[in-house]
């Protein structure tokens, strides 16, 4: 019993390690999103009608946007990674800073906000 407690308490630490975050992950958002293969979240869709933004802008700020690494951040309850990404839309009046995560297949929108703002 003893060496069975063990072996638990091993493999269930082993199970919430944290995943490696994705190094492609505006590739991969581009890519998403020329495809289609990505959803926004309820509440990204809540704060692009609180804040103006439309998806036009969100899709341009990502082809144009670069990683802010320093605000991915893992989140243990759901055992992923969100990661942040920051652009301006074509016109440039929007500095858009959006939240996703890889939900196989898809990517998903958590949350978008115009830093300008």
């Amino acid at each position: 019993m003893r060496n069975f407690t063990k072996m638990y308490i091993r493999v269930k630490v082993l199970s919430m390690a944290q995943p490696p975050k994705k190094e492609d992950v505006l590739v991969a958002t581009i890519l998403a999103m020329g495809l289609g293969d990505y959803r926004l979240s309820s509440h990204a869709l809540e704060r692009m009608k609180e804040r103006n933004i439309l998806l036009s802008d969100i899709k341009e700020a990502i082809y144009n946007g670069s990683r802010e690494e320093q605000k991915d951040a893992f989140n243990p309850d759901t055992g992923d990674w969100k990661y942040a990404i920051r652009g301006k839309n074509d016109d440039g009046d929007k500095d858009i800073r959006m939240i996703v995560a890889f939900k196989t297949p898809l990517v998903l929108i958590i949350t978008v906000i115009d830093v300008n703002l």
